[in-house]
């Protein structure tokens, strides 16, 4: 029976915290969950105040506390502590309780264990969401306790950065940024700050004078918080950036190019449509309601009704310029932002209106395309009979759906080509967008479907224009992945002499930045791992729900990396 005895107490003095100095009582049960009766048993125990040690106790009394559960049975400890006389004349303490630092801080009524728990909880999760997963475990908790709980956290510190990557992030998109700062050496964050300023980069990189590299996006104002901060810093800027701003002078060159893209998608159709198949002609469609001329004609007229504000507003722009007016002022007295005044001041022709892309979403039809392609050139374009064929093949669901497909083949004009060619908007009649096309010029060849490799071909071929950007374009990718700077002045002065206005504008803002392009495109640094933290960032913040400040949520993103 003492060996029982002896077993059990050791097994429950497993489960139970640190019982140094405590001796276990007496275990019960009730609806509440477990009970644990514990008492201290040390001789003596120091004054708080001045740790002069006491043997003469004054009284005792009972301390409630909860714990971790066992199992999914809540788990309370009444512990018997005492009260000890102070025996050292000079302290101001007659009469202190003793205490117990591996169990409790004092005055708390959770075990240290259990507010690590809900502590690492209140971190990862914050305070609602929190809340409801501690309660699936048996923790019980409110969301402002685990608010409290996490704000107490120690900071982690950090050994003395060397390489910092620096990127601004948004309390509000377009009217309040703060600034994240990573150590690029060990992937974790350093610190966030509140605001997005140069005084606030430039104070906080003086207390850290370590540091020697720190990368960054093109914005002029960390350039000049780095200078003023950290001047012995060398400042690299990021390859992502570099080639984002690549894009959108491409683009810039392809907006003025717009007639051509539909030509060159037409062209890529041709070039990729098999031997001998050819689209089923217009007169085959019976009826003005179900002309696809007549539809097409109606969606045309949409789309300049919708446009004719912005061909308004860049007319106005130019005719504005003209006359000297300064770019503020355009854009208050036209109604836009700046950005897109420079946009339109870049364009040599009007904004184009925006075409919809049809895409062939339902997935319950796609194993039967192939065949409804077969019977279309065929001849048969009878919906109904379509649908009762396919059925008899295993297709269950409704005719709507069928229906539907054949409806967007006749407006689209797509009869004639293979359903690799129906999703992608480079063999369309309407063509990609500029944008789209410069996607394709940055990818790289290897990524390229055909169909984006034929369309750049056939584009090249139409406009010598792009043709040399995409020459240009291609070189520079060569500098920024084979990080070879040193030919970067070449490049530039090609550029400049090409006589593509976007790709020299592009080139010339380089050189207000040169040394941290140069560095840039020469050093192994980049501003990737920045980038990822930013955006965890942003899923951290969202999690808040708007309940806890920025002390909060500098706090949950410093302890998770």
């Amino acid at each position: 029976m003492n060996r029982m005895n002896h077993e059990l107490y050791t097994l429950v003095a497993e489960l139970l915290p640190p019982l140094a100095g405590l001796r276990l009582i007496g275990l019960t049960t009730d609806t509440a969950g477990l009970l644990v009766e514990l008492t201290a048993t040390a001789p003596s125990a120091p004054c708080p105040l001045c740790a002069t040690a006491s043997t003469q106790v004054h009284s005792r009394y009972q301390r409630q506390l909860a714990d971790l559960p066992w199992g999914t049975r809540p788990v309370r400890l009444q512990l018997l502590v005492r009260k000890f006389f102070c025996r050292n004349p000079s302290c101001s303490r007659r009469i202190f309780t003793e205490r117990l630092p591996d169990l409790v801080p004092a005055y708390a009524r959770k075990t240290k264990r259990l507010s690590a728990a809900l502590q690492a909880v209140g971190l990862s999760l914050g305070g609602r969401a929190g809340a409801h997963v501690a309660s699936r475990l048996q923790l019980f908790t409110s969301p402002t306790t685990l608010l409290r709980l996490a704000r107490t956290a120690a900071v982690p510190t950090s050994s003395a950065p060397t390489a910092v990557g620096i990127d601004d992030w948004a309390w509000r998109r377009g009217r309040r940024y703060g600034t994240i700062l990573v150590n690029l050496a060990d992937h974790r964050v350093i610190d966030l700050l509140p605001d997005r300023s140069a005084d606030s980069v430039a104070h906080w990189l003086a207390r850290h004078p370590s540091i020697t590299v720190v990368c960054r996006d093109r914005s002029d104002l960390y350039a000049e918080g780095i200078r003023r901060g950290a001047p012995q810093a060398v400042q690299v800027v990021d390859r992502f950036h570099l080639v984002q701003n690549v894009r959108e002078a491409l683009e810039s060159v392809l907006i003025n190019q717009r007639p051509l893209l539909p030509v060159a998608a037409e062209q890529t159709a041709q070039a990729l449509a098999p031997e001998g198949d050819t689209a089923p002609s217009i007169g085959m469609y019976r009826g003005k309601r179900n002309s696809p001329q007549t539809w097409r004609e109606r969606l045309e007229a949409e789309s300049q009704r919708r446009n004719a504000p912005r061909v308004a507003a860049y007319e106005a722009v130019h005719a504005l310029q003209k006359e000297g007016t300064p770019v503020a002022a355009i854009a208050r007295v036209v109604g836009i932002s700046r950005q897109t005044v420079y946009t339109y001041l870049r364009q040599e022709r009007p904004p184009g209106p925006k075409r919809p892309q049809f895409r062939f979403s339902d997935q319950v039809l796609t194993p039967y395309i192939p065949y409804l392609l077969r019977r279309w050139r065929q001849g048969c374009t009878d919906s109904a009979q379509l649908w009762r064929e396919i059925r008899a093949r295993g297709y269950t669901h409704s005719a709507r759906t069928v229906s539907r497909f054949i409806t967007q083949l006749r407006r689209a004009g797509l009869a004639g080509r293979p359903p690799e060619q129906q999703a992608s908007p480079f063999t369309r009649p309407q063509g990609p967008s500029a944008r789209a096309v410069a996607f394709v010029i940055v990818r790289r060849a290897a990524k390229r479907t055909v169909e984006e490799q034929t369309y750049l071909d056939q584009l090249c071929a139409l406009s010598p224009t792009v043709d040399l950007a995409n020459t240009l374009t291609q070189a520079f990718l060569a500098l920024v992945r084979e990080r070879r700077g040193d030919q970067l002045d070449g490049w530039m002065a090609d550029t400049q002499r090409s006589g593509i206005e976007a790709l020299a504008r592009f080139a010339g803002g380089l050189l207000s930045d040169l040394a941290a392009v140069r560095a840039g495109l020469t050093l192994e640094w980049s501003n990737g791992v920045t980038e990822g933290h930013n955006h965890r960032l942003k899923l951290i913040k969202r999690q808040a729900y708007g309940r806890a400040g920025f002390d909060f949520l500098r706090q949950r993103v410093l302890q998770a990396t």
